[in-house]
């Protein structure tokens, strides 16, 4: 393996929680599941998702693509 992804989340007001895994998609269902959203996995694409949460304050994410050395 020569890379992994990082998922930087949290609700907003929290601490950051980081995660790591090694394929995008599993970092993108792992969100889904963190903010209890796997319903809307149909509705809502994973960028779709992030201007959601953004725009009703509830939380923040970030994935990374890491090369490791």
């Amino acid at each position: 393996m020569t890379h992994v992804y990082t998922l930087k989340i949290r609700y907003s007001g929290e601490e950051d929680d980081v995660y790591v895994f090694s394929t995008k998609g599993k970092a993108e269902a792992k969100v889904f599941e963190y903010f209890e959203k796997t319903d809307l996995r149909e509705t809502f694409c994973i960028e779709e998702l992030q201007e959601h949460l953004f725009h009703l304050d509830i939380g923040y994410f970030d994935i990374n693509l890491n090369r490791i050395l």
